[in-house]
């Protein structure tokens, strides 16, 4: 079996991590795997630990008609049997090579934002040359089933992105006191890139109602979170000196193996790549009924909420906060759950299964 995967490839390792050991797992079982993306040195090094095959190839703007000449030279070159796409650039350009040949296809989605009204979608996740559109939780498996219609119902399928504790022992905690916090505080993370469905406002302002005589600090890290909108959210704050707004940083992992709480105060999430990471660390979560992510943790792991309720939130994490054998038993549990419901292993077997599904079909 030859699968040709395409991912994005532009992106810090760990924001693409579970992607490439899913191929890097496929190749273990005996699939034939070349990973073509637009890579970085980082994300190379970790391919050739992996020992697996790449090409860094991949489109410079939405259509790219050398990006689909190359795409053809290679799936005859390496006598490609399925192609899975985690990148819908790649495969709008892509897919008119596919048309005409016995070649699979099946492409990853991840959130509720696809819509059967929306003309584009049919060039990419709604195209009719699919045979499989991978949904990575319950939540986004129902969203996606509703924009297809009649036998093409069929192609949605459920298989949940796993990940692996054991991918993140070697980073070693961070020493928080480069941003002023102490060892003895309390300290709570959010982690994800400004836009307005990760309802990071709600987060900040849970900080006005804690109940705690600890002292307890917030760091939120992502692209955009040092705006002003976030700087005068924190002002506000009566522990607006033990907010930390970090920006985009390398050592997520570090950190948040430093952090005690981890919340995710979403309008919506497919499933929730940081709060895989966190529960991988060992990190009790705090989420608000944001759709996909409550899937990730059960009662004894963490705590769902209601969205847009600040004061719910800070109920929640002021809970963690007064109690230290809860916060340190849902944090195990978490874990746990990550290597027991939601682990790598159980993906690789999934996705291998569907592949030999199609080509056997």
């Amino acid at each position: 079996m030859n699968v040709l995967f395409v991912i994005k490839g532009n992106e810090p390792y760990v924001s693409q991590q579970a992607q490439i050991e899913l191929a890097a797992g496929l190749q273990k079982q005996g699939v034939k795997i070349l990973l073509t993306g637009n890579f970085s040195k980082e994300v190379e090094h970790h391919l050739k630990d992996l020992n697996i095959q790449y090409k860094k190839v991949f489109p410079l703007k939405s259509i790219d008609k050398k990006y689909t000449k190359d795409f053809q030279k290679l799936v005859t070159d390496h006598n490609i049997n399925l192609v899975h796409f985690v990148d819908g650039k790649s495969c709008r350009n892509a897919i008119p090579v596919l048309r005409k040949t016995n070649i699979k296809s099946v492409i990853y989605f991840g959130s509720a934002s696809l819509h059967w009204y929306d003309l584009s979608s049919y060039l990419t996740y709604l195209n009719s040359n699919l045979d499989a559109i991978i949904c990575n939780s319950q939540f986004v498996y129902n969203h996606v089933r509703n924009q297809l219609f009649g036998k093409n119902k069929q192609k949605a399928i459920k298989i949940y992105k796993g990940y692996n504790p054991d991918w993140f022992q070697k980073s070693t905690s961070k020493d928080l006191s480069e941003f002023g916090i102490p060892k003895d505080a309390i300290v709570v993370s959010l982690v994800g890139n400004h836009r307005k469905v990760k309802g990071t406002k709600y987060f900040l302002r849970s900080s006005y109602h804690l109940e705690t005589d600890k002292n307890v600090h917030y760091i939120l890290i992502g692209e955009k979170t040092q705006q002003a909108s976030f700087q005068k959210l924190r002002n506000q704050s009566p522990i607006k000196d033990q907010i930390h707004l970090l920006g985009r940083r390398e050592d997520v992992i570090s950190i948040l193996k430093s952090t005690h709480i981890y919340a995710q105060t979403s309008l919506e999430e497919g499933f929730g790549r940081a709060i895989s990471e966190a529960m991988s660390v060992g990190k009790p979560i705090v989420m608000t009924d944001a759709g996909g992510c409550t899937e990730l943790i059960d009662e004894s792991s963490g705590i769902i909420v209601p969205k847009k309720n600040s004061k719910a939130i800070a109920n929640a994490i002021s809970k963690l906060i007064n109690n230290d054998d809860l916060r340190q038993k849902m944090g195990e549990n978490a874990k746990h759950r990550i290597e027991t419901v939601y682990h790598i292993n159980d993906t690789v077997n999934d996705t291998l299964k569907l592949y030999q599904r199609l080509l056997n079909s």
